[in-house]
Order: structure tokens, then sequence, then C-alpha cells
């Protein structure tokens, strides 16, 4: 009999791939996410590319000390639509600890490209594998995004340059408890912008979203904003400020033990974004 475990995997994975058939009936695109924001837009980058995102930041605890937190994804583009992303080597460190993050393995596929009103679509599925903390936790995600960018100048190379990107997520989070047996599954969604300021080369971005989906007790209300530095195409530079519930209280109550009211965290994170030719 198959475990409650391959069952959900092979359901994800299947969903998955509906949705690449579906992609194959449409017209051929790009696609890619820009850690430290948590909002995915609906491209990847350009086949043969290699892309590395690196964030580090410092997170204020009520009642703890400040937590330091670092990561790093990397992603090949091995289509004109597929993308694979892994890693998340990283850390956490507080109060003398450190102990490392979970590794992430994620395909990321363009069903649809667009620029202006009608929307560009892309699909991911992800694994959270624990390294550290409650191993029995094993943690996913599956999720669609839709994007639209909007006023490209003509003068511009990259189609991607534009004053205004608007992008919208949505799926699911899940747990996978190995002992007891358990599977949980939770609604997602995340919306952002980027506009252009004073100049093309810096962007201002914010979002709101239903906790970061690399961590499933994570939840709604949660914010970012900052400011991104636009280098070129394959260089970025990002300064992010975060907010987001604090979920120990919720937990706390939940085991019946009184609590104070959700109080919040904040973050302030810095991340580079850079591209590589592979082939």
């Amino acid at each position: 009999m198959n475990s409650p475990w391959r069952t959900h995997l092979a359901y994800r994975i299947g969903c998955l791939f509906v949705l690449i058939e579906i992609g194959h009936l449409l017209r051929s695109p790009r696609a890619f996410a820009v850690r430290p924001f948590v909002t995915d837009d609906a491209r990847i980058v350009y086949k043969g590319q290699i892309e590395t995102e690196s964030f580090a930041g410092v997170t204020m605890v009520r009642g703890n000390k400040p937590t330091v937190e670092a990561r790093s994804l990397q992603g090949l583009s091995l289509t004109d639509r597929f993308e694979f992303i892994g890693g998340g080597f990283g850390f956490t460190y507080q109060d003398g600890h450190a102990r490392p993050l979970d590794m992430l393995v994620q395909p990321k596929y363009v069903v649809y490209r667009s620029f202006g009103a009608i929307p560009s679509i892309s699909v991911a599925a992800a694994q959270l594998f624990p390294l550290s903390g409650n191993k029995q936790h094993w943690d996913s995600y599956t999720m669609a995004h839709i994007s639209w960018f909007l006023f490209t100048p003509q003068e511009s190379s990259d189609p991607y340059d534009n004053d205004l990107a608007i992008h919208i997520n949505f799926g699911t989070k899940n747990r996978y408890n190995a002992g007891p047996t358990t599977f949980q599954s939770k609604f997602y969604w995340a919306a952002g912008f980027e506009v252009i300021t004073f100049s093309r080369e810096l962007r201002f971005l914010g979002e709101v979203f239903n906790g970061d989906p690399f961590g499933f007790e994570e939840k709604f209300p949660a914010f970012q904003t900052g400011f991104r530095w636009y280098k070129t195409p394959n260089v970025q530079l990002d300064l992010v400020f975060r907010g987001i519930r604090d979920t120990t209280e919720d937990v706390r109550l939940a085991a019946g033990g009184g609590g104070a009211a959700a109080s919040w965290n904040y973050t302030i994170q810095t991340g580079l974004r850079v591209l590589f030719d592979a082939f």
C-alpha cells in the first residue's frame, strides 16, 4: 500500500506535469525569482545561463537576541521554458549557536510569455530537505505565478527592463510529518510590484504574502519593501525591510499556555543576484 507521503508527492508531481502539458498548447517564454523578495515572477533566466541569488540579514526577535541568516540559491535554465533551482546553502546564527538551513529543489516552467496587458504565467513545485530542527518535518510547496511586465522603453535591449511589473502568486504550502504520519496543506498567496524611481537603475519594490513559502508555519500578515539597484540585466543588488508575524505565540496559545498578543519580527536583508553564461 502506498504511504500518504508517496500519494501526495505523486499528486503534486502530476499537477505540475498537467500544467506543463497545457503550456505546450501555448507559446514559448522565460522566468526567475529574485530573493530576498518572496513574490516570484513568471520568468526564467535565458537558456544556458546560471543564476546565483545570495542574501543575508538580521532579524530582531521579541524577547530574544537578534538572529543572523545567510542563504544562497542557484539556478540553471536548461531550455527556453524550464529552469532548475537548487541549493539553499546557508545557516542561521543566534546567541552563539549556528544551524544549517533546509536544502531546496525546485523545477520551474514557463507556461506563457507576454508583455503588456496579457500576463505571463509560470508554475513551480519545490521540496525542502530538513538539515536541522525537527527532521521529521518535510515541507514543500506548489504554486503558479502571474506577472504583468508593463511599459518597456523602446530603446531598451532587455524586454524585462520595465517601468512597472506586477506579480501574483498562489498555490499551497505542505508539510509531511514522518512521526506520527500526517500531511497538512494550506493555501498560499503573494502579491508584489516593482517600479522605476527617478533613475532606471533604482527601483522600488513592495509585497505582501501569506508567510514565506520556505516556512510552513509562517502566515499572513507578512510584508517586505525595499530598493533594487539594477546595475545590468545580469547584476542586481537589493536592500529589503521585512515585517512578519511571530508564530511562536500562536503555537503557545494552541498548546493551551496563555501568552501575550501576537508580536512582529523585523528583518533587514541585502541580496545579490548574478547571472553567468554557462553554455
